[in-house]
């Protein structure tokens, strides 16, 4: 019973990061899912001294109220990208493009993400989304039984939207460090979930293959980027090369390199809930989960 259960979760985790995932890179927030990723780097190393300062996080946990530039330590562009195993060459040109459009702040000390990218719209409905997709995965989770009820209840104040995003953010990262040595760069698991996403919204169950111009153009990647990265995702059996692209079918989430897979993004997701957890933050889903029972 537990091996069928942990299967149940599995599937949920994957679907659930297939359309999170995929739809978070192509939002057409920045001008490619690259630039994405080194955002999310930095945005995140900005902060990342005060993870563990929970004044600081509750200070900080609405959307009203975004931390202030002041507080966001520069980076270097180099150990970003040697942490997300980019060329430094390409790292620093996306970089500076994204200097230029006003993403990033460049000083003496390094890069950082400005307050003002954290407040548009844009940022706004994105944290507002995630929040509800990491959400119906808890209430999944729930009903099936993978977690227990917490010990917090909801507090007062503002829902923490940025709490929450700095947390996912962090999980994200570790997400890409944890899977990458079953691929060989942090983009093979964007496009792993992009194809997956495409494959699990096919009609009447059927698994429809999604070309890599498809991928190249809502990725903002150029057409040889993601053919190459494609074909080493085929070469390694976590998805297909078909006549009309690729494609993740049922069968194959069944082959031995899927379930390796299928079962470390579980335990990374469930590890997720962990840390909301001791966080106190699970207790507005709690909320919801119970509100939603017939």
């Amino acid at each position: 019973m537990a091996a069928n259960k942990d299967r149940v979760v599995e599937r949920l985790c994957l679907a659930f990061s297939a359309e999170l995932i995929s739809s978070g890179f192509l939002r057409g927030t920045y001008r490619s899912a690259l630039d994405t990723l080194l955002a999310l780097a930095i945005g995140q190393a900005n902060l990342a001294s005060m993870a563990r300062d929970l004044a600081f996080q509750k200070a900080y946990a609405g959307l009203s109220n975004s931390p202030p530039d002041h507080l966001r330590r520069p980076v270097r562009v180099r150990p970003i990208a040697i942490s997300l195993g980019i060329p430094q060459e390409t790292a620093r040109r996306r970089v500076a493009m994204m200097v230029k459009d006003g993403i990033l702040v460049q000083t003496d000390a390094g890069v950082f993400m400005p307050r003002s990218v954290t407040e548009t719209p844009v940022y706004i409905e994105t944290a507002k989304a995630t929040w509800g997709a990491v959400g119906g995965l808890y209430g999944a989770l729930r009903r099936e039984g993978a977690l227990g009820a917490p010990a917090d209840q909801v507090g007062g104040g503002e829902i923490p939207y940025r709490y929450m995003m700095r947390l996912w953010g962090d999980h994200f990262l570790r997400l890409i460090e944890m899977l990458l040595p079953m691929m060989q760069e942090p983009f093979d698991i964007v496009l792993l979930f992009a194809i997956l996403r495409a494959s699990q919204s096919a009609d009447a169950g059927t698994n429809s293959p999604v070309s890599a111009s498809s991928l190249s153009r809502s990725l903002g990647l150029p057409f040889e980027t993601v053919r190459r990265n494609a074909l080493r995702l085929a070469e390694k059996e976590l998805c297909q090369k078909a006549p009309r692209g690729y494609v993740i079918t049922s069968e194959l989430l069944e082959s031995p390199v899927w379930r390796q897979f299928a079962e470390r993004h579980r335990l990374i997701l469930m590890r997720f809930f962990s840390i909301m957890g001791e966080r106190g933050l699970l207790g507005w889903w709690e909320a919801d989960h119970q509100a939603a029972k017939p």
